[in-house]
């Protein structure tokens, strides 16, 4: 949060340097006047090739109303229980709010210059403009009034039979809202990565991103998560172990993939959606087997042999959906396991231990 709220906006206005002239002879043989012979110090410059001269203009901005420290409050409350030596179960809840979490957005949309009513139309010679019009269309504020929250119930167990197989597992029933949609950790709204076809760092009420239009689920929000485990200690000593992970839909946004609105932007919902990461993407599943074989030498030496497949079902768990409404692949998702950055396709590797 320190480097994102103050040396990104400082970066920009740190330096008032800037080319204001410039004129180069394209022939190399020198600087010519107006009427062809050679400049000399002391005779009025020659046009200045600059189009655009001047101090380059910052296209980030930190507004006055970043200035609290991002905090959090949260409370939890659990118990747990041994029902027996071979059996625990525990349950926990937590809620936690977010507050003045620093995030940026695009904040030079149009506005209506004519006063038509109208945004993006021309009355009488005049064209509706943005709101600054010096300033560039990607333009970033900084503000800090990033809010989010985050309620969990987790239940879990812990359980051994026959002292032979030790199995666990846990369940989160959970839900994270905010208008920093890329997280709570975040200060971008979106990204590329996560959902194709967005417009980075636009919010979809650039006028007001304080607006309710402007909260809805983050990108990590998933209802139930459920994590399962066993070990089993066979005779010969073999050890067979697995895993098993599992998280409902993580959301995406329901956009019109154009700028409906004609605010300059094009984050605009579609017709009907009232927030962001309105829809939902696919299910995550995994399972993970490994297999063991020990071989004993003497008192403290041995060899384990191991076998490991990694998602051994095979899942394909599809993300980076497109929630673009004017593309060909709206609601269809762009990655898959196996790709970079995603989890495991179906995968298999040996392994050997020593000790001594």
């Amino acid at each position: 949060y320190t480097n994102a709220t103050i040396l990104f906006p400082a970066a920009a206005v740190q330096s008032t340097y800037g080319s204001i002239y410039s004129f180069v002879d394209p022939t190399g043989i020198g600087i010519r006047n107006a009427d062809g012979t050679f400049f000399h110090p002391g005779q009025p410059l020659p046009p200045n090739q600059l189009t655009n001269p001047g101090v380059p203009i910052p296209t980030n901005v930190l507004s006055p109303r970043t200035q609290n420290t991002p905090y959090s409050d949260q409370a939890s409350i659990g118990y747990s229980w041994e029902i027996s030596n071979s059996l625990g179960v525990n349950i926990d809840a937590v809620t936690t709010r977010y507050r003045d979490i620093p995030y940026r957005f695009r904040a030079n949309p149009v506005v209506d210059t004519n006063g038509s009513g109208v945004l993006g139309d021309t009355v009488g010679g005049v064209k509706d403009s943005r709101l600054f019009p010096r300033l560039s269309a990607n333009t970033r504020l900084w503000v800090g009034q990033g809010k989010a929250k985050y309620t969990g119930l987790n239940l879990g167990f812990h359980a051994r039979v026959l002292n032979r197989i030790e199995t666990q597992g846990f369940y989160t029933l959970s839900k994270a809202t905010g208008n920093v949609l890329q997280g709570a950790d975040e200060f971008r709204f979106w990204d590329s990565n996560i959902q194709p076809g967005i417009q980075t760092n636009a919010s979809v009420t650039p006028y007001d991103p304080q607006s309710s239009t402007a909260f809805g689920p983050l990108y990590t929000d998933t209802r139930h998560r459920v994590t399962l485990s066993a070990l089993y200690n066979a005779p010969l000593g073999i050890n067979i172990s697995g895993i098993l992970r599992y998280h409902s839909a993580t959301p995406y946004t329901d956009f019109a993939g154009k700028d409906v609105n004609k605010d300059g932007y094009r984050m605009d919902l579609a017709p009907g959606v009232k927030h962001p990461n309105s829809l939902r993407a696919s299910s995550f599943s995994q399972f993970d087997l490994r297999l063991s074989k020990a071989f004993k030498f003497g008192g403290n030496y041995g060899v384990e042999l191991i076998g490991e497949v990694f998602n051994l079902l095979n899942e394909k768990n599809p993300t980076a959906f497109n929630g673009s409404r004017t593309s060909a692949s709206f609601g269809k998702p762009s990655a898959f396991a196996g790709d970079a950055g995603q989890g495991e396709q179906r995968l298999g590797q040996l392994g050997l231990r020593v000790t001594f």
